[in-house]
């Protein structure tokens, strides 16, 4: 089905696609704050648009905010394919279940993510009790005022699946058990989700300890989306950055030898 525009206003659409477009085809929606999520839409204004993916949806407040961007690029739920998510957190599948109600989607998620999609309790984070990181000590209120609505996954997924027009997941334990980043090979992006972050004028980081469930795990992964050698590099929080691939090679030979590593959780 080709996305929904609004035939008054083509301008103001185009104008919007440009300044939201990361790469040909991937656009991070603008109207979420604080969290990033992305829309694959290859071809906009064509009558064979290509497979439209979300990759990841936000907070549980974000569903309007999502709605809003999805609308200014041409796209409404109804349009979505499918639904990619990197993991299960608060901040990344939050408006999910409200989102899946206005369209018949498919839900992509690793297999090992999707009984926490299907939980009715958000995880506890790694650091609760003892760490005094804003964000855990924000998440016991916030978890209380937003419980999740369970979903479904309807394609659970392993590491190297195909998950359409090119993309291919790629299993990236640490942060939570069934992590996982999303690849395209021809376009050389990177969907990376908490795998990696990113500091402000474009540095590149490691995946915050604090959060992760296995760190040595999530160290193993960064060498993982190393070898991919990708040009541009979309975080779950921050802003993309691009030339990326020397950067994240740097980084990754930066760690410890493999073998130094726990065997515990790899890849």
């Amino acid at each position: 089905m080709a996305p929904a525009a609004h035939p008054a206003e083509p301008d103001r659409i185009s104008k919007y696609r440009r300044n939201a477009e990361v790469v040909a085809g991937l656009y991070r929606l603008p109207d979420i704050r604080g969290v990033n999520a992305y829309l694959w839409m290859p071809r906009p204004n064509q009558s064979d648009p290509g497979e439209t993916i979300l990759f990841d949806c936000g907070w549980p407040w974000s569903g309007r905010g999502l709605t809003a961007s999805l609308a200014e690029l041409g796209c409404e739920p109804s349009d979505l394919q499918t639904i990619a998510i990197t993991h299960g957190d608060f901040d990344h599948v939050g408006p999910l279940a409200a989102l899946i109600t206005e369209s018949h989607v498919e839900i992509v998620a690793h297999e090992l993510e999707a009984p926490r999609l299907a939980s009715d309790r958000w995880r506890t984070l790694p650091g609760a009790g003892t760490s005094l990181d804003p964000m855990i000590l924000a998440a016991g209120p916030a978890y209380r005022l937003w419980p999740p609505r369970p979903v479904q996954v309807t394609r659970p997924i392993q590491d190297d699946a195909e998950i359409g027009d090119g993309w291919i997941a790629m299993h990236t334990p640490g942060h939570t058990p069934g992590h996982t980043a999303f690849f395209h090979p021809a376009a050389k992006v990177l969907i990376a989700g908490d795998a990696l972050g990113s500091e402000r004028r474009g540095h590149l980081r490691l995946p915050k300890r604090v959060y992760a469930e296995d760190w040595e795990a999530a160290l193993r992964s960064v060498r993982k989306l190393a070898d991919l050698q990708p040009e541009v590099i979309c975080f779950g929080h921050g802003r993309e950055l691009h030339q990326a691939s020397v950067l994240l090679q740097a980084l990754a030979g930066s760690l410890p030898a493999e073998k130094s590593y726990s065997k515990a959780g790899g890849l």
